[in-house]
């Protein structure tokens, strides 16, 4: 029997009070849902098998389901899952959508499906993994020929100057630690983290790092490098990085700084340790991604003139 909000399993989770707060928060982007809805309308036709990779508390299951789908497989891997059973119960849907619990890269689904959909878009774009779901998913899931959305995801990224945020790397180094930490000083460095970006942080202008059609992207890492110019003096203390997606032609979706009351944050990848840089001066970057979002490597150096 699932645990379901309210019961005494639920409640002692503390997990699951930020697991309702992060989709309390997507659901209140009032631009993250309006253009889903625009995408589910126009690419769901009504007839059609749907499968919604990682469906959270089903809303866009529920879309679909009002665009005319006739099945949709809505498949989930967190608690969130039990709370989206109950939510299509209460809202009239429960007869036209079978929940799979599981991760999708582990399953099957009794037929192929017409239309994928899926939100799995994390604050620096690649993390939740799309390339890997939605590369799984056309070799395994879909009929040949079927609809994406989102079609394509491109990563930027831009030379960010941001005190706070690289406090997250500096503070390991403190006097005040009872103990050496370089250790964990190394591990803040090499780990993406998430922040509020914004234009005041940017020391020049973005590059694209990546451009994914998810339509044909393989299962494979992502890899880029280029120069990056510095606009103005100031303190390199890492790469910013955001998406931009589009969910369907003539629809998109993305967290280019300053998003206001975006349930999206940005991509944060840090140096080791900061380096002071002037106007004009170039800088040469790598990055790379592997397919499931979860390793992230970068490089970033003042370029030889």
């Amino acid at each position: 029997m699932p645990h379901l909000p309210g019961s005494p399993t639920w409640q002692r989770v503390g997990s699951h009070s930020q697991v309702l707060d992060y989709h309390l928060s997507m659901l209140l982007d009032a631009a993250r849902m309006d253009s889903y809805r625009r995408a589910i309308d126009a690419t769901v036709r009504p007839g059609d098998v749907v499968v919604d990779i990682g469906c959270g508390t089903g809303v866009l299951t529920f879309m679909a389901c009002e665009a005319g789908a006739k099945r949709v497989y809505a498949i989930e891997g967190g608690p969130i899952i039990d709370v989206a059973r109950e939510l299509a119960v209460d809202n009239g849907f429960a007869d036209r959508i079978e929940f799979v619990d599981g991760w999708s890269i582990d399953l099957g689904l009794p037929e192929p499906a017409d239309v994928l959909i899926t939100e799995t878009i994390g604050n620096a774009g690649l993390d939740e993994g799309i390339i890997a779901w939605t590369s799984d998913a056309r070799e395994r899931l879909l009929r040949p020929g079927a609809a994406f959305l989102p079609q394509r995801l491109r990563l930027w990224v831009a030379a960010a100057e941001s005190f706070d945020d690289h406090a997250l790397v500096s503070d390991w180094w403190s006097a005040e630690l009872p103990y050496n930490y370089a250790a964990a000083h190394r591990r803040a460095a090499l780990t993406l983290w998430f922040a509020d970006i914004t234009p005041n942080n940017l020391l020049g202008q973005p590059a694209l790092a990546a451009d994914v059609d998810l339509q044909t992207a393989r299962n494979e890492t992502t890899a880029a490098a280029g120069l990056l110019q510095v606009d103005r003096d100031g303190t390199l203390h890492g790469l910013a990085c955001w998406f931009d997606s589009l969910l369907c032609a003539g629809v998109t979706v993305d967290n280019t700084p300053p998003r206001e009351d975006s349930s999206w944050s940005q991509g944060f990848l840090p140096l080791a340790e900061p380096i002071a840089v002037n106007a004009g001066d170039q800088l040469s970057w790598e990055i790379s991604v592997s397919a499931d979002g979860e390793q992230w490597t970068w490089h970033v150096d003042p370029s030889e003139q």
